[in-house]
């Protein structure tokens, strides 16, 4: 999943009236894009979908209906697109993540 350490801030010391503070350097882990087929790119596609269906709620009266059911759309497809371990790791990842299609790329990258 990672390949490897790239450092964003080096080592530094500054200087305080109450003497001088060493800082470590900064470092993430740089991560790999997970391998997207053509199966995986139509469901991430459903999955970001499932998002955006959320802005249509601002619609007075009707948005709130037309979003949930455009939502269950996409995620009916969602769940045939998937394969069982593939969905229950989505399913698992959405309950923690808030974004549907942050949370399929992550349980594409988590094995």
């Amino acid at each position: 999943m990672f390949g490897g350490i790239r450092q964003i801030l080096p080592a530094r010391g500054l200087p305080t009236p109450f003497g001088g503070i060493n800082l470590p350097r900064i470092e993430t882990p740089i991560m790999r894009l997970p391998s997207v087929d053509d199966r995986r790119k139509k469901a991430v596609k459903h999955a970001v979908a499932t998002d955006l269906s959320g802005v249509l709620s601002i619609v007075p009266y009707v948005g709130s209906l037309l979003a949930g059911q455009i939502s269950d759309l996409h995620y009916a497809e969602l769940r045939k697109i998937l394969t069982p371990g593939e969905l229950d790791r989505f399913i698992e990842e959405d309950k923690k993540i808030p974004s549907n299609g942050l949370a399929l790329l992550y349980s594409f990258v988590k094995r």
